[in-house]
């Protein structure tokens, strides 16, 4: 069913003409990771990983119905549990083994605070598969409506990589521009480079002192590669 549920996906992306390798610019009216994805191959990087994230704070009365959603949501579910002095975890990932790792639930209850508790969907892709960012915006659309209220928060980041040194100014300015961003922080090392900015392209945003950002970039140089990160609106991942 899920197979066939994902096929259906494929056909309808490919029947409104949505392709990956589009420039930023063509991205105007559809989601943050797929402009992303688009502007980091335009620049002829190879993209490592596309992640998407979804947090919520619910309160406690609804823990034992939203589990039951998140078991309903994989056709065989695998729970595993973990406890910590903190908090206790139950992680819900796909029981078929080759689905594994794609899509995990993480239902945190902190021990310290029994009124409310949080819950973590993240969906991650090696980024080599075909309209691998479109398929992963769809698969948010279905859990959003399975699990989830009008108040969750989404992050959203793409790790990509090109051979050698890259000029990270040059790329930057090219970023900048396609986006329209206004830059608020940045911190520049010798092999590291981390700015935050704002764009009117996409809507949520966090406050900082220099202002409301809802991008982030990092780049670090590892000699015979650069690794090149970009998200939404702050970077869930090492960078």
């Amino acid at each position: 069913m899920k197979f066939f549920w994902i096929c259906s996906i494929v056909a309808v992306v490919l029947g409104i003409g949505v392709h990956p390798q589009g420039t930023a610019e063509g991205w105007s009216e559809v989601s943050p990771l797929i402009e992303m994805a688009a502007f980091a191959e335009g620049e002829q990087l190879e993209i490592r990983e596309l992640n998407i994230t979804l947090k919520e704070t619910m309160n406690i009365k609804d823990l034992a119905a939203v589990e039951s959603a998140i078991r309903h949501y994989f056709q065989s579910t695998h729970i595993r549990e973990e406890n910590s002095a903190e908090a206790s975890k139950l992680i819900f990932t796909d029981g078929h083994k080759r689905n594994s790792g794609f899509e995990t639930f993480t239902v945190i209850v902190p021990k310290n605070d029994r009124k409310s508790f949080e819950v973590v969907y993240t969906s991650s892709s090696g980024g080599t598969a075909p309209l691998a960012a479109q398929l992963m915006e769809h698969l948010i659309d279905r859990v959003k409506a399975h699990v989830f209220t009008d108040k969750v928060s989404l992050y959203s980041y793409v790790k990509a990589e090109k051979n050698g040194n890259m000029d990270e100014v040059l790329f930057y300015q090219k970023f900048k521009q396609s986006f329209n961003i206004a830059t608020v922080e940045q911190s520049i090392e010798d092999s590291w480079t981390s700015r935050s900015g704002y764009t009117t392209r996409w809507g949520e945003a966090i406050d900082l002192p220099g202002g409301p950002m809802n991008i982030q970039i990092g780049t670090r140089n590892l000699g015979n590669r650069t690794v090149v990160t970009i998200g939404t609106p702050i970077l869930t991942a090492e960078y």
